[in-house]
């Protein structure tokens, strides 16, 4: 259960209370309880065996979801929910799945990618919609991805390509549901 990390610390992104890079994995902090993880292209996520939420590196327009824009060099708590299951890290926008199921995101939303109807950034995490079935999440700089429990895929934010994949170039500010019945998602 220890957290390792390794390679360019710029802003701080691997956790270890520095920016400097690492050419051999060094142990981030002295807990061992920790559960999930997630990276982006310059900030990391993590859940830990109690359910809680932690993140650091670059927070650009508020994507460690702390209330902030200040970076973090070491891990800080998202909250004080314990109830976290999933996060995946996007550009610059983040996904996460409550135990319950619910949706949740935080970050920039210039393209509407967190999916709360709107194109305001948020600095701590907001419920998506109200369902309770979502299975797992996929961000990526301006669009987001996820299935629910039934195997449905949702697709919000930039569209200009038809990258969606919902038949249109039409942007979407909250989740749309896309045809067919689906197991797992990735995205270039």
């Amino acid at each position: 259960g220890s957290l390792w990390a390794w390679g360019d610390n710029y802003k701080g992104r691997l956790g270890d209370g520095t920016t400097t890079d690492r050419l051999a994995p060094v142990k981030i902090g002295s807990d061992h309880n920790w559960k999930r993880l997630a990276a982006s292209s310059t900030s990391s996520f993590a859940i830990k065996a109690d359910g809680s939420l932690w993140a650091w590196g670059d927070n650009y327009k508020g994507r460690l979801g702390d209330g902030t824009d200040t970076d973090r060099h070491a891990p800080v708590q998202i909250g004080s929910d314990k109830n976290w299951k999933l996060v995946a890290g996007g550009d610059s926008h983040v996904l996460a799945i409550k135990t319950d199921g619910s949706l949740w995101a935080w970050g920039q939303n210039d393209a509407g990618q967190l999916g709360d109807g709107t194109t305001t950034r948020r600095k701590t995490p907001v419920q998506i919609g109200t369902d309770k079935d979502w299975k797992t999440v996929h961000a990526k700089r301006y669009s987001s991805f996820a299935t629910k429990a039934d195997g449905s895929l949702w697709a919000w934010a930039r569209n200009s390509d038809g990258q969606l994949g919902d038949g249109t170039t039409t942007d979407r500010h909250a989740p749309v549901k896309i045809t067919g019945s689906w197991k797992a998602i990735a995205s270039g």
